[in-house]
This record gives C-alpha cells, sequence and structure tokens, in this order.
C-alpha cells in the first residue's frame, strides 16, 4: 500500500478514527488504524470494540492499493507533525516508511489479520431518520444529566434513545436529576409502539463531536440489529454496543405542577451562577435562590473561611414566595446545555422538584432535585465549629 497525503484536508479525518481507538487496551490492535486503501478511495477503520468508526478519508491519493494497520503512538503522532505537505506513506510486510522532503521515517505494523472483526448493520432494520443538526441538539441537551464514569446500575452511563409518539427522545439521569430532549421525526406514525435503546453517554458524546462536521440539515440514518446501533451519513458509518440494562420509567416522576414560576435571561443567570461558583464551588457547592414575585431574584453562595457572594438577577416571578438551594454545579449544567436565549424555571416548593424549560416549550426538560435547607445550614454551622 503507498499513500501520498496532503495534510490538512486528510488529518481532519485521520482524527475522527484516532478518537474511536482502544487507547488504554493492551491489544495493539486496538490502538491502531486500519487503513484500506483501492480503486474507490481510503477508507479508516478503528474501534475500542465497544464503538466503531468507518471513514472516507480525502486529501489522500491511492499510489498503490492495499490495507494495513497504521500505529497510533508512532504513525499518528508523526502525521500531526510532519512540516512538509503532501507527504507519502508506503507499507509493505508489515514494515512502513514514511516520507517528507528529505526526511523519512520506519516503523512496523501488524498482521492486517489481526485487527479484530467490525460489526455489520446487514441484519440491521431502520430505527430512524433525522437531521444532523437536530440529532446533534438532542444529544447535547438529552444527555447532560447522566453519569458517564458509573459502572452501576448501567443505566446511570447510558443515554436513552427512544421514538414514542412520533418523536424522537434522548433521555439521561445520574439519580440526582434528569434531562429529556426531543424532536419531531418527520412523517413518523405518532400511533406506533415505542421503540427505544440504551448508548453509553461517551459513546453518543464522541457522535456528537462528528455531527459538528456536517450541514445540520444533512441527513441521518439511524439502524439497530438489537445489540448494536449505526449512525450513517455519507463517508462516515459510527457503530454503537448497546448497553444491556433497562431504563427506569421517567415518564412517571416528570410531574407537570409546579409553585413557583421564574423566567429569565439565560446568559446573565448564567454568569450570575457562576460568579457565586467560584466562591463556593470548592467548598458547600450550594447557592441559595430567594424568588419574591414583583421583586425579581437573588442568588446567595456562602463557604466557611473563604466567603460569601451575592447577586441580583432579573426575572419575571410568579407564584408563592420561595428560598430554595440547589448544587450550583448541577444547576449550571441544566441551563448551560440548553439552546435557547430565556429559560423557565418551575418550583414545587423548598424540597420538591425543579424543572427547567425553554419558554412556550417541552422539547427540553431539565429536572433538578434542591438541597434540604435545614441539612445545609446544620452543614454550615459544623463547618464553623
Amino acid at each position: 500500500m503507498k499513500l501520498e497525503i496532503v495534510q490538512n484536508e486528510f488529518m481532519k479525518y485521520w482524527s475522527m478514527a484516532e478518537r474511536v481507538t482502544g487507547t488504554k487496551s493492551t491489544m495493539a490492535t486496538l490502538a491502531s488504524v486500519l487503513c484500506v486503501a483501492d480503486e474507490t478511495g481510503v477508507m479508516l477503520n478503528s474501534t475500542d470494540l465497544k464503538t466503531t468508526i468507518r471513514v472516507k478519508a480525502e486529501g489522500v491519493t491511492v499510489l498503490e492499493p492495499g490495507k494495513a494497520i497504521l500505529p497510533l503512538k508512532v504513525v499518528g503522532e508523526l502525521f500531526k507533525k510532519i512540516a512538509v505537505s503532501p507527504f507519502t506513506v508506503e507499507v509493505d510486510n508489515e514494515k512502513g516508511t514514511i516520507s517528507a522532503g528529505r526526511s523519512h521515517y520506519s516503523f512496523t505494523t501488524y498482521n492486517v489479520g489481526d485487527f479484530p472483526d467490525l460489526p455489520s448493520p446487514r441484519a440491521a432494520e431502520e430505527f430512524t431518520r433525522v437531521s444532523a443538526g437536530e440529532l446533534s441538539r438532542v444529544l447535547a441537551e438529552g444527555g447532560i444529566a447522566g453519569a458517564p464514569n458509573e459502572d452501576f446500575p448501567k443505566y446511570l452511563s447510558g443515554g436513552l434513545m427512544q421514538i414514542a409518539g412520533g418523536e424522537l427522545r434522548v433521555v439521561a439521569t445520574d439519580g440526582r436529576r434528569l434531562s429529556l430532549s426531543k424532536t419531531v421525526i418527520e412523517n413518523a406514525d405518532a400511533a406506533s409502539s415505542a421503540r427505544e435503546m440504551l448508548l453509553p453517554l461517551k459513546s453518543l458524546e464522541e457522535y456528537q463531536r462528528i455531527l459538528t462536521s456536517f450541514a445540520p440539515d444533512q441527513e441521518v440514518e439511524v439502524l439497530q440489529d438489537g445489540a448494536v446501533t449505526y449512525f450513517n451519513m455519507p463517508g462516515v458509518q459510527y457503530s454503537v454496543r448497546c448497553i444491556d440494562s433497562k431504563f427506569p420509567n421517567y415518564e412517571r416522576i416528570l410531574s407537570d405542577t409546579s409553585t413557583t414560576q421564574m423566567q429569565a435571561e439565560r446568559v446573565g443567570f448564567m454568569q450570575a451562577l457562576d460568579r457565586i461558583n467560584i466562591v463556593v464551588g470548592d467548598n458547600s457547592r450550594v447557592v441559595i435562590l430567594t424568588l419574591s414575585p414583583g421583586a425579581g431574584m437573588e442568588l446567595s453562595g456562602r463557604a466557611p473561611e473563604i466567603g460569601e457572594a451575592n447577586e441580583s438577577v432579573d426575572a419575571s416571578i410568579s407564584g408563592e414566595p420561595l428560598k430554595v438551594a440547589f448544587n450550583v454545579g448541577y444547576l449550571m449544567a441544566g441551563i448551560k446545555a440548553f439552546h435557547g436565549s430565556d429559560v423557565t424555571l418551575a418550583f414545587n416548593g423548598a424540597e420538591g422538584q425543579m424543572m427547567i424549560t425553554r419558554p412556550g416549550g417541552t422539547d427540553f426538560i431539565y429536572m433538578l432535585m434542591p438541597i434540604k435547607l435545614k441539612s445545609m445550614d446544620a452543614s454550615e454551622t459544623a463547618g464553623e465549629s
């Protein structure tokens, strides 16, 4: 195999493949990219056994067809740092050479037969079709409340992708909060039975990054065969192994009732919380919201032996007056995640669930449980004694 590579163009596709490799695995072939070159072009393949990508590269010319496993540790780093473009890569009998102007580098590769078998969508059925822009949005908003690093229960590290009521929904939870984002699927049968699958949040986060490389109106075909989900776009196939676990019935815990309602400008609210977090982020991590109908919102945070922070934020408030406390990081995450200029918060007293939504919309919900003020006051008193 022999290739001529234009660095700036090619590295976009190499990076997609590189991020899906199993760099922490003891299998050397998982920390590599399988390159297949023929008369149609160059296909880059990589996997960590849970997630797999096949991407057709641009910025590369096939001088001699063939297959080769290219190790990231040497070849990948050289691809990034070579100062001459274009350059050539040649592999023959598991021995490789990179030639860039007057510089030459040699490397050892692996037997192509040692690369793991990759999943195939031949037996998969269509799950849905959705635009890249909408899929990126629901993945970003719907996955924000999950716990990607939690191993048990398994569903905490996953995002539920569900087709129900003519909508694509993405839902995640870490047990203390829940996020839900949805989009209408064109030509979907709203009366058809629900279909769902649970996918690793880390894999969904990586795919969201890939989606940003495509036009928002680019259609994504989603296929499913029971064990593996496939996301297909021109030149890129991304597949993810499903999590074998049952996601909780999230609809049972969502409530439409509220005692206090508030609407505020999202960026200003976020900036005020960020400043509060400077004081409390490494200590109590608690922000207190004092809501007074007709008088706006006051934010406060206190960290023993560090200091206090107080902010006033313009807001439209209706319902009952309320004083309520939240983990500032969790509250910021929900407000930061969704797309929109204003944010609506609906409260159920000082100890009931709080819901963040877009004004006048139900396509995004972020539910967060408050911190009990009595327990917080007790912990602060203990810290001062």
